[in-house]
């Protein structure tokens, strides 16, 4: 398969489920991930920010938070592009061999304001190796013609899920 073949992008509103999937589908696949996560950081039931976390090593920093007071700002949130360009570096510029998917978890304007997060992912986009990604609706139109785009806005959850374990499963959709 070529390279646009290989890469998944998973599209859709907020809380639709796309990081949900992802890691859904990699624990039922039981594929070698390695590569970023940004889940919440909630404080008293609140989202207060996001950490950026590594999928092989599991350690994790701090994406952006309401409480950082220097850097680029999306919405509420300050970004924080120290550990951003640490982890891209660690965790997306040195994927082993072994790897089956690389997991990117999210493109997204936070993660863009780094140029070394926009350079990593597009090299891993020219790659072989599958990637599987979580892609900002604001950017389906610059990334989603590198591979094939699922939309939980407009798809089913289940068959959306079906259909990328068939693909990075090399059985096709």
């Amino acid at each position: 398969m070529t390279s646009e073949e290989n890469n998944i992008f998973i599209t859709g509103p907020p809380r639709s489920g796309k990081s949900t999937m992802i890691e859904e589908i990699i624990e039922e696949t039981g594929l070698k991930a390695e590569g970023l996560r940004t889940p919440e950081i909630r404080e008293k039931g609140k989202r207060k920010g996001f950490k950026i976390l590594d999928t092989k090593e599991g350690t994790e920093g701090v994406l952006a938070h309401v409480d950082i007071e220097e850097g680029p700002n999306v919405s509420r949130y300050t970004v924080n592009l120290e550990d951003l360009e640490e982890f891209t570096e660690k965790s997306l510029k040195n994927i082993s061999d072994d790897c089956e998917v690389v997991v990117v978890d999210e493109i997204g304007t936070m993660e863009l304001f780094s140029d070394r997060f926009e350079e990593a992912v597009e090299e891993l986009l020219k790659d072989e190796r599958p990637v599987l990604a979580v892609l900002h609706r604001n950017y389906t139109d610059q990334y989603g013609g590198m591979g094939r785009l699922f939309d939980l806005g407009e798809e089913d959850y289940a068959s959306v899920k079906r259909k990328i374990k068939s693909i990075i499963l090399n059985k096709g959709d």
